[in-house]
């Protein structure tokens, strides 16, 4: 959820850069876009955006290090909000060892901590929808406060190594977009693996990898009357999801895809719902310009109460996206790429300039 955030903290955050502490670092991303949209039955529209600046702040003191991440986002309306997208702190007990604490990017599936959240670094003009869509949240648990742990184990000097991540988060909260950060909806705390090969040698650029997530959602009695941005309220769930990840990226080749499995059984009955949510993507560089496309997949098996209170309409999801993006610079990045859902015949078209300083 985003918060209203008084914007003298960026301020404080841009005045931490003096030059005192050289191994501190701060970068600015954001981007600039236009969009031409069609839905069916209504009349095309056009317009021009500027929706996100996002103030990366980072440093390392020895075997502690710290990310504090703002994001300034205007997402789906016509007003600015500040969400603190990660506050972590990190240690870094062995070279195989690593743990952190705070507000995180879940270690879950590939894109979601593979990527910042500034566009210049995507191939594609945004998320995919599973992590976020045009004006809400996705349905994959993309953020959580709590307990991260990292190992890995070498193969070889060639052969790559094994990576672990294992954390214990506070959890999904009443929505998709309401991340417990102060106060966890109950006492219960999710648990989340992931197991990844990491290639090396003739397999440098490749992981492959799986996560088991396994949490309990609290009820919520959020009505419309009380809070606009639900349609209802939900009853508390068990959730299981198991998810799979591929990708290969080399200078050259850009291979991603994810599938995710979610299982949400209502507590006190027998009562289940599940969804199944994946897309692959592929573009290849010929120097500074790199086509790509992506396909995306999502299905509903029926009306999930917390996916659909959360504002995701328990609609099938096919949306093909095709786009070529043009390395302007080393920190800025031009896009241009169409899209249509082949399931609700929606179209858009976006011109896109990215930036990363």
């Amino acid at each position: 959820m985003r918060h209203h955030i008084p914007l003298a903290l960026i301020a404080i955050v841009v005045g931490a850069s003096s030059p005192a502490r050289a191994d501190l670092t701060l970068n600015f991303f954001g981007d600039i876009g236009y969009i031409i949209e069609h839905e069916p039955g209504s009349a095309t529209s056009n317009t021009f955006q500027a929706a996100t600046l996002d103030v990366f702040a980072s440093q390392t003191e020895g075997k502690f290090s710290f990310v504090g991440e703002m994001l300034i986002e205007a997402l789906g309306e016509n007003a600015f909000s500040q969400d603190i997208d990660r506050l972590e702190v990190s240690y870094q007990a062995a070279p195989w060892l690593r743990f952190r604490v705070g507000r995180l990017r879940s270690a879950f599936g590939y894109y979601g901590d593979a990527y910042q959240n500034g566009k210049y670094f995507m191939t594609a003009t945004g998320w995919p929808q599973m992590y976020e869509g045009d004006g809400f949240d996705g349905i994959v648990p993309g953020h959580s406060i709590g307990l991260h742990a990292d190992a890995s184990y070498a193969l070889g000097e060639t052969a790559g190594k094994l990576t672990l991540d294992a954390e214990v988060l506070n959890g999904r909260g009443a929505g998709l977009d309401d991340v417990p950060v102060f106060k966890d909806g109950n006492n219960h705390k999710a648990v989340n693996l992931r197991l990844r090969y990491v290639g090396g040698g003739r397999l440098e650029g490749l992981i492959v990898g799986g996560n088991v997530y396994v949490d309990d959602i609290p009820h919520t009695e959020a009505t419309a009357e009380t809070d606009p941005t639900r349609e209802g309220d939900h009853p508390a769930m068990h959730e299981l999801a198991l998810a799979g990840h591929a990708a290969y990226n080399t200078e050259r080749v850009h291979l991603i895809g994810e599938a995710a499995w979610f299982r949400h059984r209502e507590h006190g009955v027998e009562m289940t719902h599940e969804a199944l949510a994946a897309y692959g993507e592929a573009g290849y560089a010929f120097g500074d310009l790199t086509p790509y496309g992506r396909f995306e997949y999502a299905h509903y098996g029926d009306e999930d109460p917390y996916f659909v209170s959360s504002g995701i309409p328990a609609e099938d999801v096919q949306l093909l996206s095709v786009g070529l993006r043009y390395a302007a610079s080393a920190s800025v990045a031009g896009k241009l790429q169409g899209a249509a859902d082949l399931v609700t015949s929606h179209r858009h078209v976006i011109a896109q300039v990215a930036f990363a300083f």
